[in-house]
């Protein structure tokens, strides 16, 4: 996944980088890749439904209590009757990318409010956009599961902290499929013990693979997934070189051109 840094630098006919998956940031960590080389990356329909599916699924494990009820489960209580208004779930998604948007429509199609936020405002049908720190804001406090789909840059690091979580409606919950940098643990930890924040899943960590000796292995507030949100689709990743090499060749756009200076 993460070629040594200054590997591709040893390949003066070096025509094209492609990242095998949405992200690019390990492309960038590398001080001795040569400039100018263009940079696509992997971003398809199989993975973005990937990603959909893993969102949807923890936002209803969380919803319904699932990890109540695996304990209950445990020592053969039978719990009351317990009503689940799903009707009040809003979801709040952070970046409408290609991922971002598929995920939204997805949820969206089986009944859920949502609406994003990235970079720039967007029009997609049905969800309502948002952009820029105020409207960050605004979001926020109508949303009570946060989706974290943003791109790994300087400008989203730390994004999800406790100034993020405290806008929230308190018991909300966190969701971080994006980077693991963009979450700041601590803080999740504490709004957590608050109760400003009930529960979280996450698919990405600061550190990978996560150290044993972590606190998220035994906290059952938080659901936990190894990076594989999205599951890399190898025929998709070589159509899409290929593609490229025929669109390179032909002076045609590339696939999923990253724009060096935004990061993505």
């Amino acid at each position: 996944w993460q070629m040594p840094h200054g590997e591709l630098a040893k390949f003066p006919n070096l025509k094209m980088i492609v990242s095998m998956a949405a992200g690019v940031d390990h492309v960038f960590l590398d001080p001795l890749r040569p400039k100018g080389i263009p940079i696509v990356r992997v971003t398809n329909p199989h993975m973005a439904r990937s990603m959909g599916h893993w969102f949807l699924m923890n936002i209803l494990r969380l919803h319904r209590e699932t990890v109540y009820f695996d304990a209950l489960r445990e020592e053969k209580i039978w719990p009351p009757e317990i009503a689940f208004d799903t009707d009040s779930v809003s979801v709040g998604i952070l970046g409408l990318g290609y991922l971002g948007t598929h995920v939204a429509q997805m949820l969206k199609a089986v009944g859920l409010k949502v609406q994003g936020w990235s970079r720039t405002e967007k029009n997609i049908d049905g969800i309502q956009s948002f952009s820029g720190e105020f409207g960050l804001d605004q979001m926020l406090v109508d949303t009570n599961f946060l989706a974290c789909l943003l791109p790994n840059t300087q400008a989203t690091k730390g994004i999800l902290n406790f100034r993020v979580f405290n806008k929230m409606p308190q018991g909300s919950y966190v969701l971080n499929a994006g980077r693991g940098s963009q979450l700041v643990e601590l803080d999740l930890l504490q709004a957590l013990d608050n109760g400003q924040i009930r529960g979280a899943a996450l698919d990405v960590f600061e550190t990978e693979p996560l150290p044993t000796n972590h606190p998220f292995w035994t906290d059952k507030r938080i659901l936990l997934t190894p990076h594989h949100a999205a599951e890399v689709y190898l025929p998709a990743v070589v159509k899409t070189f290929l593609d490229n090499i025929y669109r390179s060749r032909n002076n045609e756009p590339l696939i999923g051109l990253v724009d060096e200076e935004l990061g993505y």
